[in-house]
């Protein structure tokens, strides 16, 4: 049985409040640190020492030249320099002037620095020499270089910028499942807050340490690393970027300077045991980034002195929750840190303190300001805060699944959607595919992260391609794959397998079925040459360790390393297994010029879920604007499957079908989410536009809305067609007599409309009225006989989904939208309607209704042969609204 839950645990929780000042820059503390520590050194790198006085006087001299240059509070800087000192005096340079930074790694790929220089409007570029004119920006370029001689013209006195607590800190881009980053906006007191509670609380800081940082600029948790010693008078080593990359040369680094603390993502701490760490260091661990494994655990408890597991996301500054590891068998997240609180929720918000599980929410003080220029994924992500007194307090959608334990600390259970970490880096793997099929001879691409051997997990590509290449030109084509994505991706992003497929596997509902991906063959290599045996007794020695480590059964000695796959962790395994069997030690570096085994080995002769998501791809392919087709009260959107099938080959169609289907998802029933679910999803594959919609019954009426929630968020819609549906009037708002008056009125009219279409075609209009009879009696048997009782098989559900779109539409008002509407007509009437023409929409479209007319009655215009006239009248109708 489990344990009793401890409610003064969990009542306490949330229980953070602690005083800070709130009102203050993170510099202001730096500088306070300064003024107290000003002969202590603040800043060791390599053998370039800089004092609290030296490191704070020359940002303050570098703020007063970035003034000169125009940059003042409120702007935006881009920072993208080598890690250096010089690389710390700008950021807080930038913070003394009253600007945001942003951090940007050389190493990047250009073209996403360029975007985000462009996106963050940033007015100067601090760079170096090295990269001159390197970044196409409309930013000013500013070289630390000529700012350093500069220098002597500017005294060492604070700038008077007169920033606060409320301004900018940073902004720092995350991967963005559209395609493109996105700026999460920090503010100094988010920083300060978080700053501040790991110094004074957990897991604590005092001037005595030293802090070695690893951690690029361009992740958030480097903040801990440079900004936590420097406000507390402790001394910071900053490691190059070749050292941060090298177990090995980090665990000599930690042992050589006495280092104290230093934080890193289990990848970093695997490199280290890797390459060699047998005994126990003075060290205090800070592991973040992703999830702290078991095992993981298990080899760093005796090792260190202390461990401590730190968890939150960009978007609530750095960390938000804390938890000490004393036992790998106790491995939490822990609790709140100052000011911070965490609640976990049901799909209705309601906050789960039972130790159910649902999506952890953070509200508090790191709350960020939200995405920059993403107002529609702010609003969606950044919520109000409905557990707070405080009215204007806002809380983040993690994203994350999470309960909390019987003692009141918080279990992470993973993602809820398809985000994934691989080596500390947060990754929206649609990210990765909206960029793969931007190469050639990719049809459709699907990756996911795979960890087929513990602690190494591994992105996947899975594509179709038109074309199929065979042996040395298939490896080809995944190198061109891999410089195409390089370009534009950082190299963590890029897949380091593909999998070339017939088909993607699908769920039954047409989905996606990514559990069913195969595993890759890890042993499958394409080559020029033959496979060549090691020969000499160094060869068969590297080539036993390249076999275990990779896990790659047979290797020739002329395959190369990297081409094989091959990262830093298996990298300094193998180097590892080489000094132990040789004794001779060898840099990670030499694998660059000695990257076979026949090379390597004369360097040694020498002195080295099934997804139930609502948008159905129907015929994703094409280049035209693509259809968007709301399922019909049936749910079904195979029936638009011909449809799609007879138009142009380059148009794209797909369906949106309901949420709830899996019977896991509650059914939505108020017409605005229900919109507002499906126009997410499109977004999500489709950002930018623009939208052409349609809806079938029913979900023309949704349609409808989802155009006018696009519409105000500023979207451009080019075509709202309507597949024979009406616009009724909704009664919501009547009286209880106008209600009952207008229902009888109705009810006369359709019975006497009965004997019309009797007349006009008698077998149809019974058939009609049997098969409505038919399905009122079964409704009426589930509701009174079957009540409570859930259905069996496909559609289990429906009756549940109709009953909440039936309550959509009866409470939905529709309102007069400025746009065309495309009303495609069904020619055969089988039920009464007071606007035959229009059916309804005259008055909703300002600018006016143009009726197509299809063949067949409301529930044939998709079948054959009418499917293929519909197709024709619709084509042209789309083709002409694009051109516009």
């Amino acid at each position: 049985m489990d344990a009793p839950l401890n409610t003064d645990a969990i009542n306490a929780l949330n229980d953070t409040a602690v005083a800070y000042p709130k009102e203050k820059a993170l510099i202001h503390l730096t500088a306070a640190a300064a003024a107290q520590n000003p002969d202590k050194i603040a800043l060791k790198f390599h053998d370039r020492v800089f004092t609290y006085k030296a490191l704070n006087d020359a940002a303050n001299k570098l703020a007063g030249y970035l003034v000169d240059q125009g940059l003042k509070r409120g702007d935006v800087a881009g920072v993208a320099l080598d890690r250096s000192p010089e690389m710390v005096i700008s950021l807080l340079a930038v913070m003394k002037t009253g600007a945001a930074y942003v951090p940007l790694d050389p190493d990047y790929p250009k073209d996403r620095i360029e975007f985000m220089l462009e996106d963050s409007s940033a007015k100067i570029l601090i760079t170096s020499e090295k990269y001159q004119n390197h970044f196409a920006a409309n930013a000013k370029e500013v070289l630390i270089e000529a700012a350093l001689e500069k220098f002597p013209d500017y005294p060492a006195v604070e700038p008077e910028s007169g920033v606060i607590g409320e301004d900018l800190a940073y902004i720092l881009y995350t991967s963005g499942s559209t395609g493109k980053p996105k700026g999460v906006q920090i503010r100094h007191f988010n920083l300060v807050n978080f700053l501040l509670s790991c110094q004074q609380s957990r897991p604590g800081l005092t001037p005595a340490d030293k802090v070695l940082a690893v951690t690029t600029i361009s992740f958030d948790i480097a903040g801990l690393d440079l900004y936590l010693p420097l406000i507390t008078g402790a001394e910071l080593l900053l490691a190059d970027s070749a050292t941060a990359k090298d177990g090995r040369a980090l665990l000599d680094l930690v042992k050589a300077e006495n280092v104290t603390v230093m934080q890193a993502t289990p990848f970093t701490w695997r490199m280290m045991l890797a390459s060699g760490w047998d005994s126990k260091i003075d060290l205090k661990i800070y592991c973040g980034g992703e999830a702290f494994p078991k095992d993981l655990a298990t080899q760093l408890l005796p090792k260190t002195s202390e461990i401590w597991n730190l968890y939150g996301p960009t978007e609530t500054t750095i960390y938000s929750t804390i938890k000490q590891i004393t036992s790998d068998e106790d491995i939490t997240i822990g609790t709140p840190v100052a000011n911070t609180q965490i609640y976990i929720v049901d799909e209705q918000l309601n906050n789960l303190t039972d130790g159910s599980i649902g999506e952890i929410l953070i509200g508090g003080d790191g709350v960020a300001v939200g995405y920059l220029n993403r107002e529609e994924l702010s609003a969606e992500r950044f919520i109000k805060d409905i557990f707070s007194a405080d009215e204007n307090a806002r809380m983040y959608r993690t994203g994350d699944l999470g309960k909390i334990r019987q003692d009141g600390e918080i279990v992470c259970l993973g993602r809820i959607d398809h985000q994934v970490k691989v080596r500390g880096y947060r990754i929206e793997l649609e990210e990765i595919e909206q960029n793969l099929l931007k190469q050639g001879n990719i049809k459709q691409a699907v990756v996911i992260a795979r960890e087929d051997t513990p602690g190494m997990p591994r992105l996947v590509a899975y594509v179709i391609t038109p074309e199929a290449k065979e042996g040395i030109e298939l490896k080809n084509q995944f190198d061109a794959w891999q410089k195409g994505l390089l370009e534009v991706l950082p190299e963590y992003m890029v897949p380091d397998d593909f999998v070339v497929m017939e088909a993607i596997p699908i769920t039954p509902n047409g989905k996606i079925d990514r559990k069913a991906l195969p595993k890759p063959d890890y042993n499958i290599i394409y080559r020029e040459g033959e496979f060549v045996e090691p020969g000499t007794d160094n060869e068969k020695l590297v080539a036993k360790i390249w076999q275990q480590n990779m896990g790659i059964e047979k290797i020739s000695i002329l395959d190369n390393f990297f081409e094989l796959g091959g990262r830093s962790l298996v990298a300094v395994k193998i180097m590892a297994a080489i000094e132990q069997e040789t004794g001779k030690r060898l840099p990670l570096a030499t694998l660059f010029e000695h990257a076979t085994i026949q090379k390597l080995a004369k360097r040694l002769e020498g002195d080295e879920v099934i997804s139930w998501e609502s948008l159905v791809p129907i015929k994703p392919t094409g280049s035209k604007m693509p259809l968007y087709i709301v399922h019909g009260a049936g749910l079904n959107v195979l029936l638009f499957n011909a449809l799609a099938m007879n138009m142009d080959a380059e148009q794209p169609v797909y369906g949106l079908q309901a949420r709830g289907l899996n019977g896991i998802d509650e059914p939505l029933d108020v017409m605005e989410e229900i919109a507002a679910n499906y126009i997410a999803e499109i977004v999500a594959k489709n950002p930018e536009g623009p939208y052409a919609l349609a809806g079938y019954s029913l979900g023309g009426i949704i349609a409808y809305e989802m155009a006018n929630q696009l519409i105000a968020a500023g979207k451009e819609v080019k075509m709202v067609a309507m597949f024979d549906t009406y616009a009724e009037r909704s009664t919501v708002n009547d009286s209880a007599a106008k209600k009952a008056v207008s229902k009888a009125i109705l009810g006369t009219k359709k019975f006497a409309h009965s004997f019309v279409l009797l007349a006009e075609d008698p077998k149809r209009t019974i058939e009609y009225k049997g098969l409505m009879l038919k399905r009122q009696l079964i409704k009426l048997y589930w509701k009174v006989f079957k009540s409570g009782q859930k259905r069996e098989g496909f559609f289990a559900y429906d009756n549940e989904i109709d009953e909440a779109s039936e309550k959509a539409l009866r409470n939905y008002v529709l309102k007069p939208l400025d746009i065309t509407l495309d009303l495609f007509r069904a020619k055969k009437r089988t039920f009464y309607m007071e606007d035959f023409e229009f059916l309804g929409w005259t008055p909703f479209a300002k600018k006016g209704v143009n009726v197509h007319e299809i063949p067949g009655e409301h529930n044939t215009i998709f079948a054959p042969p009418n499917d293929k006239e519909f197709a024709e009248v619709l084509q042209k109708c789309l083709d002409r609204v694009a051109k516009k």
